[in-house]
């Protein structure tokens, strides 16, 4: 059994962004790979979650370094003041107007990520996780190293490892990192010439580039004319057959239930589709007792007021985080599942786990999607309505369709669909793991420098 040391920031108990790499760990065994964990220490403040650690195949073991960054930092820097200090009490009449110190917070925090915190906000992380790391290979036998991001940090450590250690190095892009709408926002040109050197010195001592998206390979492949082509493939996030074996599942045939799951954040708005809602259910006042929405995961302000001011708090709740399960299980229930993808530079290359996810419900998905990743995989599906995600009316057809449909017919059952095969969560592991075979071919190790 060959052994691939993993670095990876997202893992449990966190709940984010973790569900590619515990997938691959646990079929990694079936193909002759046996995984060992390096990631972060969690957070003080962090709410999580660790049965997901259930994945991992037995005698996987796990080690955590620490970070230094500036959320944790302000963390410990409130516990010891309230530590010495106390928390005083308000005194009365002396209460003055509020502190928006959140917002003060956040502008602090953008000036470190756009100025200071290269290549990511998690940069804090990086020399722990190296020197653990380079232990951790002086220790023991390794035949790989697996680095995997969002964060890109992940892949400096892993590059770094492959100048010292000579060992070979897979590196897996779950999002793109050079044009990351969400993430890369230099401050000026010379920030972004050094986001570029670091991204070409990942990408030169790597082995293998892995990408989710046959988007973010085929940028790889335009901009490192240099590199082989053979070193860059696309190996897509996927869905497990086992998550959606469910006792039994329970469907409610009063209402038509649009379940949306995930975090609503940053461009992803949900304001076209509110605005569709509100139309929809103006010219037809009786699915106002019919239609429900149901977005489970956190919604951010202002996102939520929009429900307020479309007047739709009688058809929409908000449930903050659930277990993975249960948020399979709420797809499984749903009459349709919404997914939207924000029209914006970069969202091209999007497609998440819960794309596949949705598809392995087995439930109508209306897409509001920009041309890209997600609309090309829900085309290849053919199943739902694909819509633009920033035009009212398109998105207003779609509901009155879906709905008058489930007036007429009950809940839509769908079958089985072969398309979903080659997305399994076992078939794609046995394609990484058919990297890992190419680029651990018997090799002489260089001695650390």
């Amino acid at each position: 059994m060959r052994r691939v040391l993993i670095i990876c920031y997202d893992f449990p108990p966190s709940s984010i962004g973790i569900w590619r790499t515990l997938k691959f760990c646990h079929y990694m065994n079936e193909f002759g790979w046996h995984p060992s964990i390096l990631t972060v220490k969690p957070a003080p403040s962090s709410r999580g979650d660790d049965a997901p650690l259930g994945e991992l195949p037995p005698n996987t073991r796990i080690r955590r370094a620490g970070a230094l960054e500036p959320a944790r930092v302000s963390h410990l820097l409130r516990e010891a003041k309230r530590a010495i200090l106390g928390s005083p009490a308000r005194k009365e009449g002396k209460q003055g107007p509020p502190r928006n110190t959140n917002s003060l917070l956040r502008d602090a925090m953008e000036f470190l990520r756009r100025w200071v915190l290269i290549p990511d906000e998690r940069i804090g992380w990086l020399p722990f996780a190296y020197a653990k790391a380079c232990r951790w290979l002086r220790e023991e036998k390794f035949d790989a190293v697996y680095t995997t991001s969002f964060p890109a940090t992940a892949h400096v450590v892993g590059a770094m490892l492959a100048k010292k250690f000579g060992i070979p190095l897979l590196t897996d892009f779950r999002d793109i990192w050079i044009g990351n709408y969400v993430f890369y926002h230099p401050a000026t040109k010379f920030h972004a010439r050094l986001q570029r050197r670091l991204e070409a010195f990942a990408i030169s001592r790597a082995s293998s580039v892995v990408s989710a998206t046959s988007q973010i390979t085929d940028d790889f492949l335009s901009r490192y004319l240099g590199e082989p082509a053979e070193k860059f493939t696309t190996i897509t996030n996927g869905f497990d057959d086992r998550d959606f074996q469910f006792p039994e599942v329970t469907a409610d045939a009063d209402h038509f239930t649009i379940s949306y799951v995930g975090t609503m954040y940053g461009a992803t708005s949900p304001q076209w589709f509110f605005e569709a809602v509100q139309q929809v259910l103006t010219e037809n006042p009786r699915w106002n007792d019919k239609l429900r929405i149901r977005f489970v995961g956190s919604m951010v302000e202002p996102y939520r007021s929009l429900i307020r001011k479309y007047r739709l708090s009688h058809v929409v709740r908000v449930d903050d985080y659930v277990a993975h399960d249960e948020a399979l299980r709420i797809m499984a229930e749903a009459n349709a599942l919404l997914l939207i993808v924000a029209n914006v530079p970069g969202s091209h290359i999007m497609l998440t786990q819960k794309v596949f996810e949705y598809a392995a419900a087995r439930r109508p998905i209306l897409g509001l999607v920009p041309g890209g990743a997600a609309r090309d995989f829900l085309s290849e599906l053919n199943e739902g309505c694909i819509v633009p995600p920033d035009e009212t009316k398109p998105i207003a057809d779609a509901l009155r369709r879906m709905l008058k449909a489930w007036e007429v017919a009950g809940r839509e059952r769908l079958g089985a669909n072969s398309v979903l095969a080659k997305y399994h969560r076992r078939a794609l592991t046995e394609r990484l793991c058919a990297e890992l075979d190419r680029i651990a071919k018997p090799t002489r190790r260089r001695r650390p420098s």
